[in-house]
């Protein structure tokens, strides 16, 4: 059990905020001036800059979908999240779909709210909805959905954690999915928010972590408690509420999963939102870490396949540098400063900074968002999912954020905040994080309460697109049009049931430049990106050598990979040899 000191702070208390430590009453050591830089800023979009994205909803077919969740006055908690959204490949076409959440109003009979949808893309970014054809019924109150070959068929299944029975839906290879949750022994009625697919123990096939957030059942909506925020009149939770217990569920093999979560050491009740799958510690056992709401972080150490171990408090995951808990959102993952050690990005609350965490030797972390700048520019806003992406192919990764608050009744007062509110986009320049000249172009001007996100080239053009699922809005896709280098596709297929690589890591080297990406991690808010790894060039002509480790442990190594080409690398049953196919991208 984390101690009592360290769960407190930076986050939500029964609705009203605890301060965070760089905001205007504790300074924290960057000093006094944070909240009211921050303030000050005078923010000039434009598409002049070195990033410009295009908003294409309109014109792509997606502004025919609205996300409905709850009224508009948002009187519960659940009503607030929203949800995430998927960029995938069902019909193994080349191009990207969109799979979008929906939810509903509370009380109304399951079958009358309105149902997830499915959007395929006509190969060049128009996209309509095909849920019928596809199977797509879904009328629960969907928050995530993750993408994964769970049944190692070489087709991509869904799994989407609800508020009510989760759903697991399985690829038919005819472009439909069937509902198989209870088949698969997956059926229990939660409040669940994020997933993550991972072979924990070794065995060949994969298991699933899923974070629930809070116990609240259909005998909570009869009376709606409300707090204060700001001296405004507002929504309960999640401190003052009852967290709801993780689950863990061992794959036996052929589908059969089994709730394991008290055997492994997993009784977690901490207001989970995103886990992430990774070897932190890089000793070939993948594990876990969960931002938590107005807790403390968790970041579950993997002992070798038979339990789990919360190491995050010693590990320097687990709150702020001034030893403070946050409200921990979305999570991305990526390697900012190309030292091959993964580094943690954690969204946060308003009034508290958005937390990054590099990663040292040896497994641990440090806080270091003030030192790198990103502390004064996150502070007013409420961030949800985020990722590190290379938008613009030059080898190092940027870093975008997706806001929105969660009471809308800040838009009544003068509090300094919005319920809708801009997307940021940051870039690494000198040692330091800053948000670029055109602050990533005209479309990131626009006001939202976005949430959930997903990244992927849906034009088909080489370069990275952005989709954000706003609330109680269509979605929003914005297509890449940034200047940009070269840049090489890597897309692994695993040996065994675990067809889609999850644990691999693979090490691009150009020059003495090394770019790390880690495969299958579920990063975002409750989304999931496309699965293929992106190498940006700049103008090099392609990839000195490129290390795959397996998750197997093996590792093989390439050399020069070309420009423009799309490598499809498949592990042999031996996990040592692989088969290789190289594609020019048109």
């Amino acid at each position: 059990m984390k101690p009592l000191s360290c769960r407190l702070g930076g986050g939500w208390l029964g609705g009203a905020l605890l301060l965070g430590p760089a905001c205007s009453q504790d300074p924290g050591p960057d000093g006094a001036h944070l909240v009211q830089a921050a303030a000050a800023t005078t923010r000039v979009y434009s598409d002049s800059g070195p990033y410009r994205f295009r908003d294409a909803t309109a014109e792509s077919g997606l502004a025919t979908f609205v996300q409905e969740n709850g009224v508009p006055e948002k009187r519960y908690l659940v009503e607030s999240v929203g949800g995430g959204c998927a960029l995938f490949d069902p019909d193994q076409d080349g191009d990207l779909d969109a799979y979008l959440t929906n939810a509903g109003q509370l009380g109304r009979p399951e079958a009358d709210n309105p149902s997830d949808a499915l959007y395929v893309n006509d190969g060049g970014g128009r996209f309509a909805d095909k849920s019928g054809a596809a199977g797509i019924d879904e009328h629960r109150w969907t928050n995530g959905v993750r993408v994964c070959d769970v049944d190692g068929d070489g087709w991509s299944d869904l799994y989407l954690t609800n508020y009510g029975r989760n759903t697991l839906y399985l690829a038919d290879g005819r472009g439909a999915f069937v509902d198989s949750t209870e088949a698969a022994g997956l059926g229990v009625w939660s409040w669940s928010t994020g997933a993550s697919f991972l072979d924990f123990d070794r065995d060949g096939d994969l298991d699933l972590h899923v974070v629930n957030y809070v116990v609240f059942g259909p005998d909570d909506i009869a009376a709606p408690e409300t707090n204060q925020y700001k001296g405004i009149e507002v929504l309960k939770g999640p401190l003052g509420l009852e967290g709801a217990r993780d689950h863990f569920y061992v794959n036996a093999g052929g589908l059969a999963f089994a709730e394991k979560s008290h055997e492994l050491g997993l009784d977690e009740e901490f207001f989970g939102f995103q886990n992430v799958a990774f070897d932190f510690d890089l000793d070939g056992w993948i594990d876990l870490f969960v931002a938590n709401d107005s807790v403390a972080n968790s970041l579950w150490r993997n002992r070798a396949g038979q339990r789990f171990e919360d190491v995050a408090l010693r590990r320097g995951v687990a709150v702020s540098l001034n030893g403070r808990a946050q409200a921990g959102m979305g999570v991305g993952l990526g390697d900012y400063d190309g030292d091959q050690r993964a580094d943690l990005y954690v969204t946060n609350f308003a009034d508290d900074y958005s937390t990054l965490y590099r990663g040292e030797d040896a497994g641990f972390f440090v806080d270091v968002t003030q030192s790198l700048g990103l502390a004064s520019p996150t502070l007013d806003k409420l961030a949800w999912s985020t990722g590190f992406v290379d938008f613009d192919l030059d080898g190092d990764e940027e870093l975008y954020a997706v806001n929105g608050h969660v009471y809308p009744q800040v838009d009544q007062f003068e509090l300094g905040t919005e319920y809708r509110q801009p997307a940021q986009l940051f870039e690494y320049v000198g040692g330091r994080f800053r948000e670029p000249p055109g602050l990533g172009g005209r479309a990131f001007a626009a006001k939202h309460s976005g949430r959930g996100s997903a990244t992927g080239d849906v034009d088909g053009d080489g370069d990275i697109d952005l989709l954000i699922e706003n609330i109680d809005e269509p979605p929003r896709l914005l297509l890449n049009e940034s200047p940009s280098g070269g840049s090489v596709e890597v897309l692994l297929v695993g040996a065994g049931a675990n067809r889609d690589a999850i644990g691999a890591r693979l090490v691009a080297r150009v020059g003495e430049r090394r770019m790390l990406r880690l495969v299958g991690a579920a990063t975002g808010f409750l989304s999931s990106s496309d699965r293929v790894a992106v190498f940006g060039l700049g103008a090099s002509p392609g990839l000195d050598e490129l290390e795959v480790t397996w998750p197997s442990g093996s590792i093989e190594h390439f050399q020069q990979c070309p420009a423009g080409s799309r490598i499809s690398i498949a592990e042999l049953a031996d996990g040592v040899a692989a088969r290789v196919s190289i594609a020019q991208r048109d």
